[in-house]
């Protein structure tokens, strides 16, 4: 018997089981675990490949005491596709949300070209029938699984893009895919009929991300957006109730499917 039901905060809600089981609840050191706090906003199950991430993002909110050297490397997890392969084992029987890959450590930095855990991970996923989503800001390095996400209605595929400025995207993702090069992952994903969405997260400049949301509202399925935290000075510069009133408005304009993140919600 199939039935459609919803499950927490998935890009997409509905989606088809087999059969209703017991919520998933890992386990301590878990790969596949609780999202928390800001983190729940995206999904109820994270997973994160690498323990690093050489983007180097000036707003990384992971690029702090908690991850030693974090942008110096993608610092795979060891023995981590044992690990997933073990763990998604014992996990059948179990109903299982959407998981996010992922909170920690770009799926598509630069060396996963070379060591293919994301391909891998994906593979899992899909033989296991598990949903998941993607976010990157990797580009068209994310293409080459397309042939696996393209025949699996299970997933979908995400962008982080906050910038239509180049020069303001270089400034602040140095390390990570040019925009333009962000926006033909997302063509191409929509193209083979992945499901798309974008993180508008953290928003800097008001009006970039107003701009992004013109520009690629065409190709994207879904918008996620949060403003920029820990950042005091540069928070004080904008009126962030009237950009949510101007998101709300923008949205309703486009008749844009769209989740505003608490950090604008309740203001």
């Amino acid at each position: 018997m199939q039935f459609v039901r919803n499950i927490g905060k998935t890009m997409y809600q509905a989606s088809l089981f087999d059969e209703p089981g017991p919520l998933y609840v890992s386990k301590p050191g878990a790969l596949i675990y609780q999202a928390s706090g800001k983190a729940g906003e995206y999904a109820l199950l994270g997973c994160n490949i690498y323990k690093g991430c050489t983007h180097g993002c000036r707003y990384c909110y992971n690029d702090n005491e908690r991850f030693e050297n974090y942008f110096q490397g993608a610092n795979p997890k060891k023995d981590y596709i044992r690990r997933l392969e073990k763990e998604l084992g014992k996990m059948a029987g179990w109903e299982i949300p959407e998981i996010f890959l992922s909170f920690v450590g770009d799926v598509y930095q630069p060396e996963e070209l070379k060591l293919g855990l994301t391909r891998r991970t994906i593979e899992l996923f899909i033989r296991h029938e598990l949903r998941f989503t993607v976010l990157t800001k990797g580009g068209t390095r994310a293409v080459r699984d397309f042939d696996l996400m393209a025949n699996y209605p299970g997933c979908s595929f995400g962008s982080t893009i906050v910038f239509m400025d180049r020069r303001l995207a270089d400034y602040w993702e140095p390390g990570a895919a040019p925009i333009k090069d962000r926006i033909a992952a997302i063509e191409q994903a929509k193209a083979r009929g992945i499901r798309t969405w974008v993180s508008l997260e953290p928003v800097i400049e008001p009006k970039e991300a107003l701009a992004v949301i013109r520009e690629l509202h065409p190709i994207v399925g879904h918008w996620r957006v949060g403003k920029i935290n820990h950042h005091p000075e540069l928070e004080r510069r904008h009126d962030w109730k009237a950009f949510r009133q101007e998101l709300r408005e923008l949205f309703a304009d486009l008749n844009a499917d769209y989740y505003l993140k608490g950090s604008l919600r309740k203001l």
